[in-house]
């Protein structure tokens, strides 16, 4: 039979992890704060998002029809540049485990030159370990990012791709699908994949005024900061969720394990009651004796 341990000891034990139990459940409601905000910036962004996309469509007509130099493939891939959004810290269950893994199978398909851009620190540490050196990380993004900064780290993949630097360009972020349900996903940032316009029952005719081309050179910009923040807001929202539920998880274990502590200490307080009994008894038989 195991000894039982100290009841100062166990208690000790109970106080500890009492104490982590205040962390993680504060930091599950940190958590849950600032997902409600990104959430909120997201379900913003996503209508003006879906309109621009589907307005590029109809301007862009069938694919490859335009011939703008940011929606035509190019005919040989030299290098690809590849965004990929992690997290600045951990304690977020497997959301940067999960990115690691999606990423390493993307980079390992590639078999071209590779160009990264790191967003969050993680990320970043991913491309080293994976001998690339990122041309640009971003670390510390706040949930109400300005648009200038936005605006600037879209214009340095754009200079990227018309530079002649990469030939395509891949965002590599985690989809926000609900608190519970997000996964890891790609999407090609450029050349803009502009598909037919989807089929609708009435289905407006526009005339364009100055000619498309001229408008798509003021809208693919444009489109670009819109999608890259949209994707960003995708992987923010994953990430506060995947830590919500993880610091929920830590809380929920440690309210089991003090449970499990208490009747332990409950056991080993009767275990000294009744060898302090046994003394007692002891000693009286003994003066009699």
């Amino acid at each position: 039979m195991a000894a039982i341990p100290s009841a100062r000891a166990v208690r000790r034990k109970i106080r500890a992890i009492g104490n982590i139990r205040k962390i993680t459940r504060a930091m599950q409601m940190v958590s849950a704060s600032k997902l409600k905000k990104v959430q909120e910036r997201l379900l913003e962004l996503r209508p003006y998002a879906d309109g621009l996309e589907e307005f590029l469509r109809r301007l862009a007509g069938p694919p490859g029809a335009s011939g703008h130099p940011l929606l035509a493939p190019r005919r040989e891939i030299r290098a690809v540049g590849a965004v990929v959004v992690m997290s600045d810290k951990g304690l977020c269950g497997s959301y940067n485990a999960n990115m690691m893994r999606h990423a390493q199978r993307f980079l390992e398909g590639l078999g071209k030159p590779v160009r990264a851009v790191a967003v969050g620190r993680l990320a970043a540490e991913f491309f080293r370990r994976q001998g690339v050196e990122p041309e640009a990380v971003y670390t510390q993004l706040p949930i109400r990012m300005p648009i200038g900064r936005i605006k600037a780290m879209a214009r340095h993949l754009l200079e990227m791709f018309t530079s002649g630097k990469v030939d395509e360009i891949h965002l590599l972020f985690t989809r926000y699908v609900n608190a519970l349900t997000f996964r890891p996903g790609r999407v090609k940032l450029l050349p803009v994949e502009a598909e037919e316009p989807r089929p609708t029952l009435s289905r407006p005719e526009y005339e364009f005024e100055p000619e498309p081309g001229r408008i798509l050179d003021r809208l693919l910009p444009r489109y670009l900061e819109v999608a890259f923040h949209r994707l960003l807001l995708e992987s923010m929202s994953s990430e506060h969720a995947a830590r919500m539920n993880a610091m929920r998880h830590a809380t929920d274990n440690a309210t089991d394990l003090i449970d499990n502590l208490t009747l332990l200490y409950n056991k080993a307080r009767q275990a000294g009651i009744t060898k302090e009994l046994l003394d007692i008894v002891g000693g009286a038989e003994a003066l009699k004796g």
